[in-house]
């Protein structure tokens, strides 16, 4: 049941919503639903990584994005992630399967907090699962531009896995 307002100003009470003509308020005869209080949520430890596990992926991060920003640091670190639960491995053994670069330069506080983000905090800079990037300025590559194109980030661009069914 629903009380409105019509437009000679008197109120009418009806089972359906006013006609389109009438002007005034529509006003339910409920009232409204309390809202529910939102609690902060706790950051989500993705994958729990050994001190070797952290530094092998901190050095590849530092070595593929060192020079990049904070959000192309974390796509790379986002990609050795997915690709170490996709294949069910561990992240070191994840960048020798995804041929990461063999360089592992001492990582930046700034890369030792982007691969904090990632994998203890479970952030993410994109929803698709990336796994593949590569800089064209660098290479060229027709098997990554091959996959799913999701963003370009300072000089890479990330992909994800384009479904062989």
């Amino acid at each position: 049941m629903a009380i409105f307002t019509t437009p000679t100003g008197s109120k009418q009470e009806t089972n359906i919503l006013p006609p389109t003509a009438t002007v005034g308020a529509y006003i339910p005869d409920t009232t409204a639903p309390a809202a529910e209080a939102v609690e902060p949520t706790e950051p989500v430890l993705r994958y729990p990584l050994t001190d070797a596990e952290r530094d092998v992926v901190e050095r590849v991060v530092m070595a593929e994005a060192g020079g990049e920003s904070f959000e192309g640091q974390m796509l790379v670190a986002q990609c050795i992630l997915n690709a170490a639960e996709k294949r069910g491995v561990d992240p070191s053994e994840a960048v020798v399967l995804y041929s990461y670069t063999k360089s592992r330069p001492d990582p930046t506080q700034r890369v030792k907090d982007a691969v904090a983000a990632v994998f203890d905090r479970g952030e993410t800079v994109v929803d698709e699962p990336i796994l593949y990037f590569y800089n064209p300025a660098l290479v060229t590559s027709a098997f990554h531009e091959s996959q799913i194109f999701v963003i370009e980030e300072g000089g890479h661009r990330f992909f994800a896995e384009r479904s062989t069914r």
